[in-house]
């Protein structure tokens, strides 16, 4: 990762610590992979990323009685107000790093953003949210306290929604992520956790997250999940 791209990322999360709000957000998206790296220190080597993608998941509904407005929190580190979509859901853009706000889709009207007031925001709500939250850790990532989705559903989630990307290049990456963290816990010696994982996944998930493998030519690892 670029060195101004990770500094500027760095100082977004302490301001967002020090708020009080990042504990009830969960830090998803390719930013976890610097984070996984550590989390794997001496057990795996994960690919390096380069992305000016930040992202957060947030619950929904928000339960917080401190009003926080995270676009003037950060304001003077030259974000930009931006809005994307039909509705129109918040981003906060910077030359260096986007910042995107995501909560659990639900219903049939998932494509509408949802209105978060205590933190003057939109956010877009996208499916497979819940999954990601199932197990969260809770580490330290340059100094700053971070929550995080387990490895293994975050690998498990990145081969859910590869084959719905318009986009092939963000296809091969949530691919190559899946495989990279699959590895790592294997080396790890942790991959019961994907194993769980997986098989609390519904039955029209798990075929997915076989076609995906399959195609991969990753049958040890399909071979891995399905063990008894």
């Amino acid at each position: 990762m670029e060195k101004k791209i990770y500094e500027l990322g760095i100082k977004v999360l302490g301001r967002l610590d020090r708020s009080g709000v990042l504990e009830r957000f969960l830090l998803i998206g390719s930013w976890c992979m610097p984070v996984y790296e550590e989390y794997f220190k001496g057990k795996g080597v994960l690919p390096l990323i380069r992305t000016r993608d930040m992202e957060f998941l947030i619950p929904f509904p928000f339960h917080m009685k401190q009003k926080t407005d995270v676009v003037e929190l950060l304001n003077d580190l030259g974000f930009v107000t931006d809005y994307k979509g039909d509705e129109g859901y918040t981003l906060l853009q910077h030359p260096d790093l986007i910042l995107e706000f995501i909560v659990p889709a639900r219903g049939d009207d998932s494509r509408i953003p949802r209105s978060i007031k205590q933190l003057g925001i939109k956010a877009q709500a996208l499916r497979f949210m819940d999954f990601l939250a199932e197990q969260p850790i809770h580490t330290t990532f340059a100094g700053v306290s971070v929550t995080i989705p387990h490895p293994a559903n975050f690998a498990l989630q990145k081969l859910l929604i590869a084959g719905r990307r318009k986009l092939k290049v963000k296809a091969a990456k949530d691919r190559d992520q899946a495989v990279a963290l699959l590895r790592a816990l294997e080396d790890a010696g942790e991959f019961g956790a994907a194993r769980r994982a997986y098989r609390g996944m519904p039955k029209t998930w798990q075929k997915v997250v076989q076609r995906e493998l399959s195609a991969l030519g990753e049958r040890a690892l399909l071979e891995l999940l399905n063990q008894n």
